[in-house]
């Protein structure tokens, strides 16, 4: 049924002219564009993705919180106790750490699963994620909206 509307959406943007469609470009700020570029050739994580993450997360604030889970992606420092001390990170708040551990995580997910959405879905703690991995269920709108952000970005970047 998402599938669905998602289709009927962009069938109806192409309908009408380009020139009424023109959204507004997203603006990554420089040093989530350098610390994506830099960990995303670290963990092979597409810099794009891990952008559109940021945003989807936290609007690139890396003073965000939201239960329990602080900054730029969202980490939550319960959950992530160990693999903080292992990258030795002590400060979410700060950029560079907080990304560290977000796109570490996305990367384990993402050896964990074939399919990056099922990996998404996991990152954000969605427990249909399962369904989706047995063919039973739909990619959640979180994976999808961060899937369709990270090509808008790429597409941008002339990838």
């Amino acid at each position: 049924m998402k599938r669905m509307r998602i289709i009927l959406l962009i069938t109806v943007m192409l309908l009408i002219p380009s020139r009424a469609v023109q959204a507004t470009p997203m603006q990554v700020p420089e040093d989530v564009k350098q610390l994506s570029v830099e960990l995303g050739e670290q963990y092979n994580i597409c810099p794009e993705l891990i952008q559109a993450v940021c945003f989807k997360e936290s609007s690139f604030d890396p003073r965000a919180e939201n239960g329990g889970c602080i900054g730029i992606m969202q980490v939550n420092p319960a959950w992530h106790k160990d693999r903080m001390e292992r990258l030795g990170v002590t400060d979410l708040y700060d950029v560079r750490q907080n990304m560290m551990t977000g796109v570490d995580y996305l990367h384990e997910l993402s050896e964990e699963h074939e399919d990056i959405s099922i990996a998404l879905m996991r990152y954000n703690g969605d427990s249909s994620a399962e369904d989706v991995e047995n063919g039973t269920g739909d990619v959640s709108e979180y994976a999808d909206s961060i899937l369709l952000l990270s090509e808008e970005l790429e597409r941008e970047n002339g990838k």
